[in-house]
C-alpha cells in the first residue's frame, strides 16, 4: 500500500482555490491525499466522495507505507460512496473538533485505510507522514 500526497493544484477553478486554501491553512505542501493499491487511487473528493480511479503519478509524492492492502480494500468496500466531509474541515478553523461520522475528507480516509481506526484528532498530511515514520 502507498500513501499518495498531491503536491499540485488540480481540478476545477473551485478545486484549485480549495487546494490553495488547504495549503495555506494547514501550512502544508499537500492539499490532497489518497491510498494507492495495485495502481488504483482510493480517495475522497469534494465532488465525488470516496471513490476509486486509475492512479496517474504526475504531481504526487508517493510513500510506501506497507500495511495490508486487503484490509484497506475491505474498509473501502464498507465506506465506498461516503460523501466528502466538509463539516470536519471546520475543525481546522474552530478551537474544537467537529465531525460528521457519515462523511470523510481525504486525509481522514487515508488515516482509516492506514490504521483501521477512525481518527480521534484532526488529520493532516504531516500527521499521516509522521505515522508512517515512527
Amino acid at each position: 500500500m502507498k500513501l499518495a500526497l498531491r503536491k499540485t493544484n488540480a481540478g476545477t477553478l473551485f478545486g484549485k482555490l480549495f487546494n490553495i486554501a488547504t495549503r495555506w491553512r494547514l501550512h502544508t505542501a499537500y492539499p490532497h491525499g489518497g491510498i494507492v493499491v495495485d495502481g488504483m487511487l482510493y480517495h475522497s473528493t469534494f465532488t465525488d466522495g470516496l471513490h476509486v480511479e486509475l492512479f496517474k503519478p504526475e504531481g504526487w509524492d508517493v510513500f510506501d507505507v506497507g500495511g495490508s492492502d486487503g484490509a484497506a480494500l475491505a474498509l473501502y468496500v464498507v465506506l465506498k460512496g461516503a460523501k466528502y466531509d466538509a463539516i470536519s474541515l471546520l475543525a481546522f478553523l474552530l478551537p474544537w473538533r467537529v465531525r460528521d461520522s457519515q462523511r470523510l475528507y481525504c486525509f481522514e480516509w487515508c488515516w482509516i485505510a492506514l490504521t483501521g481506526e477512525n481518527p480521534s484528532e484532526r488529520i493532516t498530511p504531516e500527521r499521516l507522514l509522521a505515522w508512517t515514520r515512527p
